[in-house]
């Protein structure tokens, strides 16, 4: 046989596990209120996010936000999986983190704060107050408002993070487009 007993029971135990949440999700998720709302938040980003948009810088942009989600998407799935918080209600069934927030309220936030703040000490400065927003007011919000489970974690673990990934982000960005720019002069 292919897989030892232990990978088969882990294999089996998420089939139960999707099952469970598939099922979860159509009972308890699909077309209810917190379903309606995480739709319409995951929508209303989109479109600010399109309406705000530099559309000369969109690439620029559209990598800032792509990287963002990745990393948010990652970042989410890696405490869920750790039992570090639980998200009781999403858009989707089999896709377990916050995808309004991981796919689109952060992604547009952090790339709207990279394409309005030109220098890195604005930058840094709105970095801090949206950190600080999200830590103590947005994350308690989400909690009491049953979107957000909290497990094995408190709300100003995620300070540094969010901090460390915006300052990552953009500098990846910068490095990614500086690259090009040269790589272009070259070719000149």
């Amino acid at each position: 046989m292919f897989f030892d007993t232990g990978i088969a029971t882990a294999v089996e135990l998420q089939k139960l596990l999707t099952y469970l949440r598939i099922n979860e999700w159509l009972q308890d998720d699909l077309f209810h209120f917190r379903w309606f709302f995480l739709l319409g938040v995951f929508a209303f980003s989109a479109l600010v996010w399109w309406k705000l948009v530099d559309k000369s810088r969109l690439p620029e942009i559209t990598l800032h936000a792509g990287l963002t989600a990745i990393i948010t998407l990652v970042l989410d799935e890696m405490g869920e999986e750790l039992t570090l918080w639980e998200y009781p209600a999403d858009i989707i069934a089999i896709f377990p983190p916050l995808s309004a927030v991981d796919l689109a309220s952060l992604p547009m936030i952090y790339s709207l704060i990279y394409q309005y703040c030109k220098t890195w000490k604005t930058f840094l400065w709105a970095t801090l107050l949206m950190a600080t927003i999200f830590c103590f007011i947005l994350e308690p919000l989400l909690v009491w408002s049953d979107f957000y489970l909290i497990l094995k974690w408190k709300y100003y673990y995620g300070f540094p993070i969010y901090i460390t990934m915006a300052i990552f982000i953009r500098w990846m960005v910068l490095k990614i487009y500086a690259i090009a720019r040269k790589s272009k002069e070259k070719q000149v």
